[in-house]
């Protein structure tokens, strides 16, 4: 690249400086996700929330494994000239870590979820199902809160990329309001997916998990289809030459920032209105007995029966 230390002018930051920590990153969540799946075969166990739970860890596995291999295609575009294409491969891999690092999350609470199917009655009157339902609170606002991060991460990404592609030349009238304004609509459609599960689940809780089967084979689709057209595309930019990025089209520029911005939109809203809360909210621990009260008395003696 032209610019000094690889940042493009427009912005001071550098894709390929940064390309390698993604990389890095990508892998290592990769290989934490492939563990989780040997982990979830490994125990010989079949149900609806285990395979609930090695689907998001596949799709996990896969969009995070090409996104570790797509950023490591950004070290090495060095060439002259080259930072519109370089940008242009990092907004597409940051679309690809959002995806994964959302399903990989995604795919925790289901495992949680798988546990707590699992537990006894000896261990519900110990209180671990009080303790779970702790545990799981917490995990679902952590699925939303880390959403929203990669959402305004992804966003930020997105405005320093219209900021290289539009530098030297007037802007077009949606680069100013494209990022704040795809925050706060993704917002209000998360809002929105949130409080229709828990409209569902008030409603029919028995039917609660139908709903959830439909939106997670939709969010694996969605997921690595993201991927393999993520890769594929990046793929073909960099095999083209470096005068077609110089400057960016203004027409590339915009699709390239409304498919990475909305294609990710449907697998995180489908994953979140998926959430698993049926096994932890409908465990039943009325029969179990009070760790307190002591030996059971046994049947209470009474007359005898008449011949």
């Amino acid at each position: 690249m032209s610019p000094t230390g690889g940042a493009c002018i427009g912005t001071g930051w550098s894709p390929v400086e940064s390309a390698s920590a993604n990389s890095q990153l990508a892998g290592v969540l990769a290989g934490f996700v492939f563990a989780g799946i040997v982990m979830v075969l490994t125990e010989g166990k079949i149900g609806t929330l285990r395979v609930a739970t090695l689907r998001l860890f596949i799709a996990g596995f896969v969009v995070l494994g090409l996104d570790s291999y797509s950023f490591s295609i950004l070290t090495g575009d060095v060439a002259e000239g080259a930072c519109g294409r370089v940008w242009t491969e990092s907004l597409i891999a940051s679309g690809m870590l959002v995806v994964g690092t959302v399903a990989v999350i995604s795919g925790v609470s289901w495992l949680l979820a798988a546990y707590v199917e699992n537990v006894t009655p000896e261990q519900s009157a110990l209180g671990h199902i009080q303790a779970m339902r702790t545990v799981e609170r917490l995990l679902r606002r952590s699925v939303y809160g880390i959403t929203v991060m990669t959402v305004i991460l992804l966003s930020t990404v997105a405005h320093d990329y219209v900021n290289v592609a539009f530098s030297g030349r007037p802007k077009p009238w949606w680069a100013t309001w494209i990022s704040p304004v795809y925050v706060l609509l993704v917002g209000a459609a998360m809002i929105g997916a949130v409080w229709q599960r828990q409209r569902n689940c008030a409603q029919a809780e028995t039917n609660s998990d139908e709903p959830s089967s439909l939106a997670l084979s939709i969010a694996f689709t969605g997921a690595v289809s993201y991927a393999i057209v993520g890769t594929g595309a990046i793929g073909f930019i960099t095999s083209t030459p470096t005068s077609f990025w110089n400057p960016i089209p203004g027409v590339v520029a915009f699709i390239t920032v409304a498919i990475v911005l909305i294609m990710p939109v449907p697998t995180i809203l489908t994953l979140i209105y998926a959430m698993p809360r049926l096994g932890i909210a409908s465990a039943d621990t009325s029969h179990a007995p009070s760790p307190d009260a002591g030996p059971d008395p046994g049947p209470v003696p009474g007359p005898d029966p008449q011949p």
